[in-house]
């Protein structure tokens, strides 16, 4: 069909108003399970330390009558410790970026302090459960490094392999075996999302059943754990290290804060403004027989 000749149409206008949404849409997760679970202390200096006791093993106990008190017997203590590792990040926006009019936000600088605060905090959990890394006291020019959660849980509560195998209920319950042996009462088993998938399939073992009456819904997911040696929530966590899972008693898991997280305004050096977010921590596994890992798991 011809149009009318001289209609005004939109391809051909000047000076059209744009359609821009007032909102800026991000699902980027910020959730960080296993710093949300654990507690805070105070760290002192870059080498936080603290102490750990065991009782000896039950042993016969007998004493004639009468007899003497003979000889004592004592342990020490054993003195573990973490060093500090700083985080930090840093936003630089111009005079003239922060005088437009924007959408979806008031203010650029304060966008960017905002989105930087919660990338820090993801790099925290990162490090803690994320990147198994070792621990370092670093030196001038190496950065000094907390012990990830996976290199502080003790050897006797761990169930590794010298190659990676899949994750099973078999696996779960030696770790959890070995820490109830220890003393230990775990409260959560964090796992990444694909071995979330295999703990929901425990449910569907042989010789289980689930009931879910009249509700017209599928349910396939395991939000607790019961075992013989106690009962844990399953808790899904993204930042988690592949090819780990951990059994965890989160009250005996800590940050140590040496210097709390602050907003510093640098020095201006021409037409910006300049922020630098820094914190500095550790993480204290206060028992490292409390808590157990799996490792070597396909991920």
């Amino acid at each position: 069909m011809a149009t009318i000749s001289g209609v005004a149409k939109t391809y051909d206008l000047v000076g059209k108003q744009e359609d821009v949404e007032d909102i800026i849409y991000d699902i980027s997760p910020t959730d960080t399970p296993f710093l949300s679970s654990i507690g805070t202390s105070k760290a002192k200096a870059t080498n936080h330390q603290w102490q750990q006791d065991k009782l000896a093993s039950p042993a016969a106990n007998k004493a004639v009558e009468g007899a003497a008190a003979g000889a004592a017997t004592a342990s020490d203590t054993t003195l573990k410790s973490a060093n500090t590792q700083i985080f930090k990040g840093v936003v630089e926006v111009s005079g003239t970026a922060r005088a437009i009019g924007l959408y979806g936000r008031a203010d650029e600088l304060a966008r960017l302090v905002a989105k930087k605060g919660k990338e820090i905090k993801r790099d925290i959990e990162f490090a803690m459960v994320g990147n198994a890394q070792a621990g370092t006291a670093g030196n001038g020019t190496t950065a000094r490094e907390l012990t990830s959660a996976q290199n502080q849980i003790a050897a006797g509560t761990t169930n590794t392999n010298g190659t990676n195998r899949a994750f099973t209920e078999t696996i779960l319950l030696d770790v959890m075996q070995k820490v109830f042996t220890a003393g230990g009462n775990p409260n959560q088993l964090q796992v990444t999302p694909s071995h979330s998938l295999i703990v929901a399939g425990f449910a569907a073992a042989s010789g289980r059943t689930r009931d879910f009456g009249t509700q017209k819904k599928v349910v396939n997911a395991v939000d607790l754990y019961v075992s013989p040696f106690g009962e844990v929530a399953v808790v899904p966590n993204r930042f988690l290290n592949a090819n780990t899972a951990l059994v965890l008693d989160t009250e005996y898991w800590s940050r140590a804060v040496l210097r709390p997280m602050a907003t510093t305004v640098l020095a201006k050096d021409g037409d910006s403004e300049k922020r630098m977010m820094l914190t500095e921590l550790t993480l204290v596994c206060e028992n490292d027989e409390a808590s157990g890992l799996a490792s070597a798991l396909t991920a």
